[in-house]
């Protein structure tokens, strides 16, 4: 029998003929008339996702290259899905918040869709999450290959991040990118503490949450303060604590009460303010130097943070 992959970590082995979607690093081999949105194109990392309209059919058999996570965002509880993976059979009503799990590895030889599901998300988490978290004191053990193959009719993480990703695909905000990084870890910790095999043990004693020290939060205050015009990702602020990009996150939260990808936000829309406030740039281009990719992103976030529409700003205030 043979098997096509949701993922392939590289070009090389598509299948004749065959026109697949790049997503991040790899290939989907859905065909492209069901996509809706995709992060192909986008500079996330350790995460992929996209959106696709589902019609009745049979899926051709598939092989995970990464763990999948799928949410039926605008469901069909009369659309049922009837799946099988390393001999597991599952039979799943596709209703709104319906969420699918398939671990790295997993052979899905059988996937049958009994009727239309107008939007899903599908979730690709390679290795960097999870292993991520496993260099925390709580998750010494985990790895994408613990994750069950499992479904189920609601998951609050799963929705909350599900939403979280969606939203920034058909929205792309300032922050997007550390946005939907922070939200690949807290979906990886979110499986590892619901859906993995066995138990994972827990490490009593291990290190206690401590908020950014005072050079620490400087240092990255000042990292990001210079590098506005950048690409940030978790990973680079990290870099700059020397922490773990898990550890970091909820560190700096704990010294600023905001998120990372909150606080960057928030100073791009400063500086947006700036040069509203000093210059005639035309506003799409205010718009690209504070990192939103359109003009109508921008003026979403900004009234949404100010008040007024960036246009209505710059006038009030010459």
């Amino acid at each position: 029998m043979s098997f096509r992959r949701y993922f392939r970590l590289d070009g090389a082995d598509a299948m004749p003929g065959v026109e697949d979607d790049l997503i991040g690093d790899g290939r989907w081999a859905l065909p492209p008339a069901n996509l809706l949105l995709s992060s192909d194109g986008r500079t996330w990392s350790g995460v992929a996702a996209e959106t696709r309209r589902h019609t009745a059919a049979e899926v051709p058999e598939m092989i995970a290259d990464r763990t999948v996570v799928a949410l039926a965002l605008r469901g069909n509880p009369d659309a049922v899905i009837h799946r099988r993976g390393n001999g597991l059979r599952q039979v799943t009503p596709a209703a709104t918040g319906t969420f699918w799990l398939c671990p790295q590895g997993i052979a899905e030889d059988s996937i049958r869709i009994t009727g239309d599901i107008p939007e899903m998300l599908h979730i690709y988490l390679p290795h960097q999450p999870f292993r991520a978290l496993s260099r925390e004191d709580d998750y010494p053990d985990l790895d994408a290959l613990t994750v069950v193959y499992a479904a189920g009719p609601y998951d609050v993480w799963i929705a909350e991040v599900g939403r979280t990703i969606a939203a920034e695909l058909a929205f792309e905000t300032a922050s997007g990118r550390l946005l939907v990084e922070t939200a690949a870890l807290t979906l990886a910790a979110s499986l590892a503490h619901r859906h993995v095999g066995g138990s994972l043990p827990v490490v009593t004693g291990g290190r206690r949450l401590h908020a950014l020290d005072a050079v620490r939060l400087a240092r990255v205050r000042d990292y990001i303060a210079a590098n506005l015009d950048d690409d940030i990702g978790v990973g680079d602020l990290a870099a700059v604590a020397c922490l773990s990009q898990f550890h970091f996150i909820r560190a700096f939260k704990a010294a600023t009460g905001l998120p990372p990808h909150r606080y960057l936000g928030l100073q791009r829309l400063e500086r947006a303010k700036v040069m509203l406030r000093l210059g005639r740039m035309p506003l799409a281009d205010v718009a690209l130097a504070c990192r939103f990719s359109s003009q109508a992103n921008f003026t979403r976030a900004f009234r949404r943070a100010v008040g007024v529409p960036p246009g209505a700003y710059r006038s009030r205030r010459q």
